[in-house]
């Protein structure tokens, strides 16, 4: 699987998955090269000290005077036992490379076969953890008045975004920038310079509230708080004129706004 660029809770799913398959491959390597190392190739030539023992025995037999046939017997029965070992050990040697491949081609299946595994484990918890955001994202939505509070106070920071946003004559329109960032214990927020103010945090014990429990609660909390906001924001303008869009990393909302700057003053001609 490819890196997941767009989400680091998702990558973070990714790594694990791929390093346990990691680990699996390394295991299966090992285990091959042992059993490789354990599996050798009989010799060539094993059949050579029956040759030269018939030739041994021939050559004595015709020194004791039982005549020369007894070389040339001794010699062929040598020269037939040479031959026929070696066939032997030709089919031997063919069959054990034929174990040795049939070994690294199941290794090799196998290895394959441990990433394909962490490939399917990493889409099932992407699954599983984008139906907790949604359930989630849900369940807030689902709150009504009881986040007011919390709704406003993200506005409230957006606003002020939007305040310290060029507004010269020069500008038709008025842009900005505003990233918010749900954590387990509260929301931070990050301006355009990517500076952040502690003091600004809004902190979920200060304000009441119980942290969340897990990262797929953080960015359900943050898709929920991105709609209710833009709506807020929206009904804070006159209709049609401004325009929000938003993008998100995780739990990390980047809120995008653009309205018509009312101090804008059209060029004219010098002359």
């Amino acid at each position: 699987m490819n890196p997941i660029s767009n989400s680091p809770v998702k990558e973070r799913m990714r790594l694990e998955n791929e390093n346990q398959a990691k680990a699996q491959e390394t295991q299966i390597r090992n285990r091959l090269n042992s059993q490789l190392a354990s599996s050798t190739a009989k010799s060539k030539y094993p059949a050579t000290p029956f040759l030269v023992g018939g030739g041994i025995v021939g050559v004595l037999l015709a020194v004791c005077q039982l005549g020369l046939d007894f070389v040339l017997y001794g010699l062929i029965a040598g020269l037939i036992v040479w031959g026929c070992a070696n066939i032997y050990v030709s089919s031997s040697n063919k069959n054990l490379e034929q174990s040795k491949q049939a070994m690294k081609d199941k290794a090799e299946a196998d290895i394959r076969q441990a990433y394909s595994d962490a490939d399917a484990r990493t889409t099932r918890q992407i699954e599983q953890y984008d139906m907790e955001v949604s359930a989630y994202s849900k369940k807030v939505l689902q709150q009504g008045s009881k986040l007011d509070p919390m709704v406003q106070r993200v506005t409230d920071m957006f606003q002020r975004m939007v305040s310290h946003a060029d507004a010269g004559s020069h500008m038709k329109f008025v842009e900005a920038d505003f990233t918010f960032i749900v954590k387990l214990d509260g929301i931070s927020f990050q301006y355009q310079s990517s500076y952040t103010n502690p003091q600004d945090d809004y902190s979920f014990n200060r304000e009441r509230f119980r942290d969340l429990g897990s990262q797929a609660e953080c960015e359900g909390l943050a898709q929920a708080l991105a709609k209710m906001v833009k709506k807020k924001m929206k009904g804070l303008y006159p209709a049609n004129s401004i325009n929000i869009s938003l993008s998100h990393t995780d739990a990390e909302v980047t809120l995008h706004f653009k309205g018509a700057n009312a101090n804008f003053v059209p060029a004219q001609n010098i002359v």
